[in-house]
């Protein structure tokens, strides 16, 4: 059997262009800090609802009275619709409180920017967002 020479190249490109999307995705602890998970209260100023991880942004109240604009990756759309949680849930509580558990992203970083594993909005429903690194029950977390 002969093997010609262009179908072996589009047979090495198509492998290595399959392998593009892994080598881009990080480890949690690369890029957010576990061990200073806080809980966030603020409101619900938008949804990015993309590929490979939806993105909440809420503005939070700071002790010193300013308001601190956090953007927290979430699971992927596709994981969250699987858990109950659409799209138009978020729409739907725009502008409305919301009060998230979410790891902070490490030193270094973009400023107010984390990683959110559990969320609560309006309709008072308990969301599971993102990966739980505290390995916390829902009876554990503050609202």
């Amino acid at each position: 059997m002969r093997v010609k020479l262009p179908g072996v190249l589009m047979a090495i490109f198509a492998l290595l262009g399959a392998a593009v999307p892994a080598l881009a995705h990080h480890a949690f602890g690369v890029e957010f800090d576990a061990s200073k998970c806080m809980d966030l209260k603020g409101t619900l100023t938008g949804i990015d609802w993309e590929n490979p991880h939806a993105y909440v942004h809420m503005d939070v109240k700071e002790a010193n009275g300013k308001t601190a604009s956090w953007s927290l990756e979430t699971i992927t759309p596709n994981a969250m619709k699987r858990n109950g949680t659409t799209r138009q849930d978020f729409l739907t509580n725009m502008g409305k409180p919301i009060e998230v558990r979410a790891c902070p992203g490490k030193t270094g970083g973009t400023e107010y920017r984390g990683a959110a594993e559990f969320l609560k909005m309006s309709d008072g429903l308990l969301r599971i967002v993102g990966q739980n690194v505290e390995r916390l029950a829902p009876e554990q977390l503050h609202f």
